[in-house]
C-alpha cells in the first residue's frame, strides 16, 4: 500500500501533441494514454461542459445555449482560455487512473509559429497549471518518433507530417534543420472543402463530422482507388426547403472536390525537395521521404505524392502517434535532446 502511494506521487513528465484536429498525451513510463479530438463545448456562461469526443459529437448539431469550438486553428491557439481549459481537462482524463505530479511538459507546435503564437501556447499551458513548459516543433518530433532514422546522424533525411491544420516538411541532419517548411493546410481543409461542395452542388448543408466521415469512407487521392469504392448516401439539411434530405455521392465526386488540396500539398513537398542541392537530393532519394500525420492515411495519398514528387514515399508505422512518440522520446532523454526544444 505504501509503495503504491509513493509511486503515485512520483513526478511524471508529460508530452502533448496539441493538434488542430486531435490531441494526444504521453505520460513518462506509461506511453500514450490519451487520444481525443481537440474540441471543447461550453454553456452560454462560458463554463466548460465537455471536451474531446463528447464535445465533438455536438459539432454541426449544437443544442441551444451551448457553444462548441475547436480552440486550435491551423496549428495555432485560436482561444487561449479555451485551450487552457482543454489542456487541464485532457490531462485530468489521462491521469484519472493514477494521479501524478508534473516536473515538466513538452508541447508540440508547428515550426512556423510566430513568437506571439508561441507565447499563446505557453500562456495556455501555464494557465492549465504546468510550471516548466517546453515547445518542440512537430517536424522534429515526427523525425524523432518515426523510427528507422537517426536524427543525430550526419546523413540528411526528409520527413513530411500532414496533420489536421498544417503540413510540415523538414530535412534534418545532426538534430538541426537543413530545410524547414510549414504551411497551414491539412486534413481539416479537406473536410471544409467537402462541406462547401455539398452545399454548392446539392444545396445540402452537412456538418464537419459528416464531412470527416465522407473523407474516410470515400476519400481517395487517386482515380484507381476511387473507382474501387461504391457510392454512399449522405444526409444533411436541404437549405432551400429547410428540411432533412439525403443524396447519393460517388467517390469520384469526392476526389474531384479534394484534388486541389491534395495537389497543393504535393507542390509544397516538391518545392522543398527541389530546393535541395544535388548531393542532398541524392541522399534523400536513396532512403525515400518519410510520411507521417493522420491525414497521410487518406487512401492512395502516399502513391500520389510518390508520383508527383518523383521520390519514394514511406509512411511510418503509426502516423497518428509519431509526433507524440517523438516528444515522449525527447522527454525521456531530455538532456540528449535539449537542443531541439524551441524555447
Amino acid at each position: 500500500m505504501a509503495l503504491s502511494l509513493i509511486k503515485n506521487l512520483i513526478k511524471q513528465d508529460v508530452a502533448i501533441d496539441l493538434g488542430t484536429a486531435n490531441s494526444l498525451i504521453y505520460l513518462q513510463r506509461e506511453g500514450i494514454v490519451l487520444n481525443e479530438p481537440t474540441v471543447i463545448a461550453g454553456n452560454s456562461l462560458g463554463e466548460p461542459v465537455a471536451v474531446g469526443r463528447k464535445a465533438k459529437a455536438y459539432l454541426g448539431k449544437t443544442p441551444p445555449g451551448m457553444i462548441v469550438k475547436r480552440p486550435m486553428k491551423a496549428g495555432a491557439v485560436d482561444d487561449v482560455d479555451a485551450v487552457s481549459i482543454y489542456l487541464r481537462r485532457i490531462v485530468e482524463m489521462a491521469r484519472s487512473r493514477s494521479p501524478v505530479l508534473s516536473s515538466k511538459v513538452v508541447i508540440c507546435v508547428p515550426s512556423k509559429l510566430t513568437q506571439v503564437e508561441k507565447r499563446a501556447v505557453l500562456d495556455a499551458a501555464e494557465d492549465a497549471g504546468f510550471k516548466k513548459v517546453y515547445l518542440l516543433e512537430e517536424a522534429m518530433a515526427a523525425a524523432i518518433g518515426a523510427g528507422g532514422v537517426d536524427v543525430a546522424g550526419k546523413v540528411p533525411f526528409m520527413v513530411v507530417d500532414i496533420g489536421g491544420g498544417t503540413t510540415e516538411v523538414a530535412v534534418i541532419s545532426e538534430m538541426a534543420y537543413m530545410v524547414s517548411e510549414s504551411r497551414r493546410i491539412g486534413g481539416n481543409d479537406l473536410d471544409e472543402a467537402l462541406c462547401s461542395y455539398m452545399l454548392r452542388k446539392y444545396g445540402l448543408r452537412i456538418g464537419p463530422n459528416t464531412a470527416e466521415r465522407l473523407k474516410w469512407e470515400m476519400g481517395t487521392a487517386t482515380g484507381d482507388k476511387a473507382h474501387a469504392l461504391v457510392p454512399s448516401r449522405v444526409g444533411g439539411q436541404d437549405v432551400a426547403k429547410q428540411i432533412p434530405a439525403v443524396v447519393e455521392v460517388t467517390p469520384m465526386e469526392i476526389l474531384e472536390c479534394i484534388s486541389p488540396i491534395i495537389r497543393e500539398i504535393g507542390v509544397i513537398i516538391s518545392e522543398a525537395y527541389e530546393a535541395l542541392d544535388a548531393g542532398v537530393q541524392g541522399l534523400v532519394s536513396k532512403q525515400g521521404i518519410f510520411l507521417t500525420g493522420g491525414s497521410s492515411l487518406l487512401r492512395g495519398f502516399d502513391a500520389f505524392l510518390q508520383d508527383y514528387v518523383g521520390v519514394k514515399m514511406s509512411r511510418v508505422e503509426s502516423p497518428l502517434e509519431t509526433v507524440v512518440l517523438g516528444a515522449g522520446k525527447a522527454l525521456s532523454s531530455f538532456n540528449a535532446y535539449a537542443s531541439v526544444f524551441s524555447n
